[in-house]
């Protein structure tokens, strides 16, 4: 049990390795002699873990969607506790979030994500732990929305602006994670956020007849 926990924990250290180089060099950049030079490991230990390329980013990939698991699982207690207290605390938290995402260590996984992105249309295994980390935001933005919606829950419309608040989150993070940032705060985000949940709400209602 422990040589597996050393083999585990090693497998780590040199993924974290791997996230910081495709953060700062990029996919290209990436090779199994920076990760263990970055790591501090002797030469020929990310070989011996990861035998290809292919299997070093699928592994960096899943590291990184482990790291996500854990700050969603943060957020989501966080907006669990929020929502005994108002309404619309849910969307705040994930502004906060995505604020949070452009800034110290989170930055570096931001980046790695989006090379690994680029990867993931060519490796099914790499897509599929990739598209946990969608998934666990497109819940996120369900509920934000969902708390919003008075009355009876349109799951039509919960679906147009979690969609909607998703691709401008998305736009919103590239900018920031690259160096261009369009949003200051969180605050700003929020009211951002907000105006994109009633403008799909108030299309929503003209298609249907509704106004």
């Amino acid at each position: 049990m422990k040589r597996k926990a050393d083999v585990e924990g090693r497998r780590r250290v040199l993924c974290d390795a791997a996230i910081q180089i495709l953060a700062d060099e990029g996919a290209k950049g990436l090779t199994h002699r920076k990760v263990e030079q970055r790591a501090g490991l002797p030469d020929g230990t990310t070989s011996s873990y990861f035998r290809t390329r292919s299997a070093l980013l699928r592994a960096t990939a899943e590291r990184v969607a482990e790291l996500d698991a854990i700050d969603f699982e943060e957020v989501v207690q966080r907006c669990a506790q929020a929502e005994t207290k108002t309404t619309d605390t849910t969307l705040s938290v994930l502004a906060e979030m995505v604020m949070r995402s452009a800034a110290g260590p989170a930055l570096d996984r931001s980046r790695a994500r989006y090379e690994l992105a680029l990867h993931a249309h060519r490796d099914e295994v790499l897509h599929s732990a990739l598209q946990d980390v969608t998934t666990g935001f497109v819940a996120l933005s369900e509920r934000a929305v969902t708390q919003l919606q008075p009355g009876p829950v349109d799951r039509a419309l919960v679906e147009k602006q979690a969609r909607a608040i998703t691709t401008f989150i998305n736009g919103v993070s590239f900018r920031q994670v690259f160096g261009h940032p369009g949003v200051e705060s969180a605050e700003e985000l929020t009211q951002l956020l907000h105006a994109l949940v009633a403008g799909v709400a108030a299309s929503h209602h003209v298609h249907n007849g509704q106004l």
